[in-house]
């Protein structure tokens, strides 16, 4: 129960200072996640879903169910998408639902592309699950506490975020802007600050021999309480066996975890990952490791390629 109030209470300390994302390990994998940009980019039909259990030991831990849907849209030269998510902290939760559209454009080297994604943010607080040491909570439920509430309360805003990325033949990269301007929004009496975030990402390919391809990445993020990093490679064989690691951290205190990555095809267009995280920071003697499980769809065939030509009737008689 104590860990419970311990992600409650660490939710409360950082509506304005804390970090907001939810973490994930495959974000090499699922591009399109974390960047409205790279919608289309597999000029197919894309759809990501996963789930995952961060910090599994604790009471309250955070888990996050996510599913992203994106395609080519040539008629307007780009690709339409969606994504949602959602997350649970402790005695928070929020869901988030946007909408996406980028353009693409070719170059000599590869494709550029921008674009935006935008929706709602559901967030929800259940004041019932807070314990206070001075509370009473046999027959009468108080907190003892004039600052916290005994309800479930709730609260709606506006989300957004704008990307670009490239593609070339062997160089990936993408750099994200959220929610600039930083907004807020009521739940209850509370304000909750939807806080600028961004990062980047850059992946190299390789093509080695006997059907080997090498990927390694890095991505790096920023908002106004943390700035970190990931470092990570995966290598495919023969586009069926996945195998990776990723290394999340760049100094003595923002070391966070070791993860290892394991995957393969289900028949022809499914592929079902999963990664396991190796605790490093200060926390690993009270957890060890967050799960996650991603599956994915790709129709595996081009679509959106645009309107049938016009029929032009001939009246003439034969």
């Amino acid at each position: 129960m104590k860990y419970f109030v311990f992600f409650g209470l660490l939710w409360m300390i950082g509506v304005s200072h804390g970090q907001q994302l939810p973490q994930h390990s495959q974000y090499m994998l699922n591009k399109y996640r974390d960047n409205p940009a790279y919608g289309g980019l597999e000029r197919s039909l894309s759809v990501f879903t996963s789930y995952r259990d961060q910090l599994s030991t604790f009471t309250g831990n955070p888990k996050t169910f996510y599913i992203g849907a994106d395609m080519p849209f040539y008629l307007w030269n780009g690709a339409l998408g969606f994504t949602l998510y959602n997350q649970r902290a402790g005695v928070f939760s929020n869901t988030n639902l946007k909408l996406s559209y980028n353009y693409v454009m070719g170059t000599q080297i590869g494709f550029l592309s921008f674009g935006g994604r935008v929706g709602i943010d559901h967030i929800a607080v259940d004041g019932s699950g807070i314990i206070t040491p001075d509370g009473s909570y046999e027959g009468v439920f108080n907190h003892n506490d004039p600052t916290l509430d005994i309800n479930r309360f709730s609260g709606i805003g506006l989300s957004w975020e704008l990307g670009s990325y490239f593609f070339g033949s062997n160089i990936e990269a993408g750099i994200v802007v959220s929610e600039f301007p930083t907004h807020p929004y009521s739940i209850g009496d509370a304000t909750y600050n939807k806080n600028l975030s961004s990062s980047l990402f850059i992946q190299y390919k390789l093509n080695l021999r006997n059907g080997v391809k090498l990927a390694p990445s890095v991505m790096v993020k920023a908002d106004r309480a943390v700035f970190q990093t990931d470092l990570g490679a995966y290598a495919k064989f023969n586009d069926n066996l996945l195998f990776g690691l990723n290394f999340r951290g760049y100094s003595p205190t923002s070391v966070d975890a070791l993860t290892v990555l394991v995957g393969t095809n289900i028949g022809r267009k499914y592929f079902v990952t999963y990664s396991y995280d190796f605790g490093l920071s200060q926390l690993r003697s009270l957890h060890q490791g967050s799960h996650e499980l991603m599956l994915s769809y790709n129709l595996q065939k081009l679509i959106g390629i645009g309107l049938p030509p016009k029929i032009i009737y001939n009246p003439r008689s034969l």
